[in-house]
């Protein structure tokens, strides 16, 4: 066992439980494995909310000293992978669990924002609207879109200037990576407005934003003002990231 204290997994138990020794068995600490769990059930503040433990409690877990198996339990709960593999990355109790556990195993969640990019004249950024988190396929984002959970955010359409690509009620899986190409459909951000439109650099130096539905004349602006970000209040257009996949809303 090792000498180095923070590597002697301590499991406090209640007051009636035996505390447990524990060696790692894999060249990560229990305090990595749970960082990785935390992170990928949605990050500190929404395990928090989402198990009743303290923000200041799950950052002190994730860096030092004992854990209590009450609260170890709800947290390995919450984020679908065993106590087992927490404690000391003991895979063989994660393979045995449940079908329905092996599911949840491959969730994974990332930003959903409660507001809707416009595939019309577009509706205005309320910069204070905070996003929520839903649960998504850690696999399909990986292998079918290429994506990291921190790199991907979803939010839903309107309008039908984008018709017959993206239809009102669609919700969109939103790549945040910077992209060398200006070319597809985007979501971005011009003079207040969030909407969804098709980007294409013209040889003129320009860059053309415009809409699948004739109905709608496109834009023309200078690639100059187009930037990659959050957006700042200023004369540039924003873009927030590039359509990589659309969940069609059923009528």
């Amino acid at each position: 066992m090792s000498d180095n204290p923070n590597e002697k997994g301590l499991v406090s138990r209640s007051p009636s439980d035996l505390t447990v020794d524990i060696q790692n068995r894999q060249p990560e600490s229990r305090f990595d494995r749970l960082r990785a769990a935390i992170k990928d059930a949605g990050g500190r503040d929404f395990v928090a909310s989402q198990t009743g433990i303290g923000k200041t409690t799950l950052s002190q877990y994730m860096k030092e000293g004992d854990w209590k198996l009450s609260q170890l339990e709800k947290i390995a709960d919450f984020a679908k992978v065993s106590i087992g593999w927490l404690i000391d990355g003991d895979r063989g109790a994660a393979a045995t669990s449940s079908p329905a556990s092996t599911q949840h195993d491959d969730l994974v969640h990332i930003d959903y924002y409660n507001i809707a990019a416009s595939a019309g004249f577009g509706l205005c950024v309320d910069e204070s609207e905070k996003p929520e988190k839903v649960a998504i396929s850690r696999r399909f984002l990986r292998q079918d879109l290429g994506l990291e959970p921190n790199r991907a955010l979803m939010l839903e359409t309107r309008g039908d200037s984008m018709e017959p690509a993206l239809h009102a009620g669609d919700r969109l899986v939103v790549d945040t990576r910077q992209q060398r190409i200006l070319d597809g459909i985007h979501v971005l951000v011009v003079n207040g407005s969030l909407l969804v439109k098709r980007l294409s650099a013209e040889l003129d130096g320009k860059v053309r934003i415009a809409s699948d539905n004739p109905l709608y004349p496109p834009l023309f602006a200078d690639i100059a003002r187009v930037r990659w970000g959050k957006p700042d209040g200023d004369n540039t257009i924003t873009v927030i990231g590039r359509v990589a996949y659309r969940l069609q809303a059923l009528s």
